[in-house]
């Protein structure tokens, strides 16, 4: 079942989301000079270097996307207030998710960050890296991707240490570097302070996943499931432990429910994948 093992893997980022918008509104009016028109040198050649990185994707940009990008960045680099470069900022980074390519869209992101260092920013550029070393096909790209998120999301545990998301998402950005067990000891902590975590509870599946200990990664799941019985990612990477393990009834049963009240395509998607497989 290796093929549908990779949509397993990535469906389990959702469930460790940080859901953090760029604030849209509640911002100051003053002018900001660092993002609109004032960068100096190192912006400069942070600036060719991620021109650089954008042609250099595996599936490059469509004139039409490329049209629309150079659009967005001439309307950051005009924007006046921190308002306009909020808005403008939010609609580049969701072009550059919108053409999957989440480590431009956590460039802008982080270089708005570093100039505005409010909890809100400092998350949003930790996110993106975060879902950008998901996504990453080559290895030493994604764990450079790791370390920056890692960069940003310890800076936001220095603001709010209690933030057991963060801690959680942190945690992963350690799994593919030659310590992984620091992800696996921070997971461990998030547990230890709330027991019904979910989301660190799913991300202790998933590695169980990875390191085929599909006996524990039922157990973990199974664990959800008690907490939140229509967590239909759980549902599926539980039917998945349970193929692995020639449990193929229960699985069946598990992945059925998943077909069959899920709303979500790629949830669906799966459980049919693996129901095939069977």
């Amino acid at each position: 079942m290796k093929k549908t093992t990779g949509i397993i893997l990535c469906l389990g980022l959702a469930i460790s989301a940080l859901i953090f918008q760029l604030p849209k509104g509640n911002v100051s009016n003053k002018t900001e000079t660092s993002v609109a028109g004032g960068a100096n040198r190192d912006a400069a050649a942070k600036e060719s270097a991620q021109k650089e990185s954008e042609t250099s994707h595996a599936t490059p940009l469509t004139p039409e996307q490329q049209k629309q990008i150079a659009g967005l960045k001439v309307k950051l680099q005009e924007a006046k207030t921190e308002a306009q470069q909020v808005d403008a900022l939010e609609k580049l980074a969701s072009a550059f998710i919108g053409a999957d390519k989440y480590d431009s869209a956590a460039f802008y992101a982080a270089n708005y960050a570093d100039n505005h260092a409010s909890l809100t920013h400092i998350l949003r550029a930790g996110q993106l890296y975060f879902e950008a070393q998901t996504y990453a096909i080559n290895a030493k790209k994604g764990q450079n991707l790791g370390e920056k998120a890692r960069n940003y999301f310890e800076k936001a545990l220095s603001i709010d240490p209690n933030n057991l998301l963060v801690k959680t998402n942190l945690a992963m950005t350690y799994v593919d570097t030659p310590t992984p067990m620091k992800g696996i000891s921070l997971l461990r902590e998030v547990i230890e302070q709330e027991p019904t975590f979910v989301p660190a509870i799913f991300n202790l599946g998933i590695l169980a996943i990875k390191s085929n200990q599909f006996g524990k990664g039922q157990e973990r799941f199974t664990q959800i499931l008690k907490l939140e019985p229509n967590n239909y990612k759980a549902a599926l990477n539980l039917g998945f432990c349970l193929a692995q393990l020639d449990k193929k009834e229960e699985a069946k049963k598990v992945l059925k429910r998943v077909l069959n009240e899920s709303k979500d395509a790629e949830e669906t998607k799966a459980a049919k994948e693996l129901l095939a497989e069977m």
